[in-house]
């Protein structure tokens, strides 16, 4: 019984891990969460519609306690498994689970929860009742798990951080320069309007996105000549600020398409059969092959298989045969 729980919960980890192949249920079981998480929140934001909440009032509170079980639930397994994760970040017990409950989708799946818990548990106050329902909306984060769209612009904000940061620098350097000479130019003309400097710098801010709500124009040959400068400077900005992301984004996806065809390799406790699991990068299918090779020589020489650091291609895979003379276990990306 205890060796059923045991395989159970590596069956459950293994669904649940993101950088594992996806299989057949593992796929279904994202694509059934995603619908759940999306007609979720669209339920959500449909009551706050009044004749919605009045006519579809029992429909809602029921199908809101049948996703806030099924998160719940979800939460509690995906702690249970953490432990046998390939990665080998949570295996301990008890420091493993705590560690795993302070990563981000584990707080994002503690949240997913929590509004709807802590209503039920008597938040009396119509204030903090409304702001619980409008926390359930964090659900939606809970989609970046299951797409590698979100991985991959992920992978571009890290590497572009710092490019990025620049950037933002140099807009609020913008935005503080130019708020303050309009703030000047204007302040004495309109007083009514550019009362201070931060009101200038709202207009600063709607000028460089060009976005132009019209709340604040300036009157003034020289406060005219400075919006207009903004604007440009604005327009130059965002193309800079998108084709940055955009080659960014390129270039990650191509590091990402090529890693998809790497090699996963499994060593049984006590036998002598590697298992290797693909996935092809571009022709789809996936399919395993088994090599006979003695399982010790592939524990010594584990770090020989390896990936390059720069492209994500698969290295030759080495190994020593009984004389300590190395050969290629040959297996080959199809």
């Amino acid at each position: 019984m205890h060796q059923t729980i045991l395989a159970f919960r590596k069956r459950l980890a293994t669904m649940f891990e993101d950088q594992e192949p996806r299989s057949l249920a593992t796929r279904v079981f994202d694509y059934l969460l995603t619908l759940l998480i999306v007609t979720n929140v669209a339920g959500i934001v449909l009551e706050s519609v009044d004749w919605i909440r009045s006519d579809f009032a029992p429909q809602l509170d029921a199908f809101e306690a049948i996703a806030t079980a099924i998160f719940a639930v979800e939460y509690v397994l995906r702690l249970w498994a953490c432990v046998d994760y390939h990665t080998g970040a949570y295996t301990d017990p008890l420091w493993g689970r705590l560690c795993y409950m302070r990563s981000f989708f584990a707080i994002v799946d503690l949240v997913a929860v929590l509004p709807a818990l802590l209503g039920v548990l008597g938040a009396a106050d119509l204030r903090v009742l409304r702001l619980l329902r409008l926390l359930r909306l964090l659900r939606l984060l809970k989609l970046v798990r299951h797409s590698s769209t979100f991985e991959v612009l992920w992978s571009v904000l890290r590497a572009e951080a710092r490019s990025i940061l620049a950037l933002v620098f140099v807009l609020f350097l913008t935005v503080t320069i130019s708020g303050s000479l309009m703030y000047m130019m204007e302040g004495e003309v309109q007083p009514t309007v550019f009362t201070s400097i931060p009101v200038a710098m709202w207009w600063a801010v709607e000028t460089l996105t060009t976005v132009g709500y019209g709340d604040y124009v300036p009157i003034t040959v020289m406060g005219r000549f400075l919006g207009g400068g903004i604007a440009t400077i604005g327009i130059g900005t965002l193309a800079l600020f998108s084709g940055l992301i955009t080659t960014g984004f390129i270039e990650q996806l191509k590091i990402y398409r090529e890693q998809r065809g790497r090699l996963h390799v499994a060593v049984s406790d006590g036998t002598s059969v590697v298992e290797v699991d693909y996935q092809t990068g571009g022709n789809g299918g996936d399919g395993a092959m088994t090599v006979a090779v003695p399982t010790l020589t592939i524990a010594a020489h584990a770090s020989r298989a390896a990936f390059c650091p720069h492209c994500g291609g698969l290295l030759p895979a080495v190994s020593a045969d009984g004389d300590g003379r190395e050969q290629s276990l040959g297996v080959a990306r199809r």
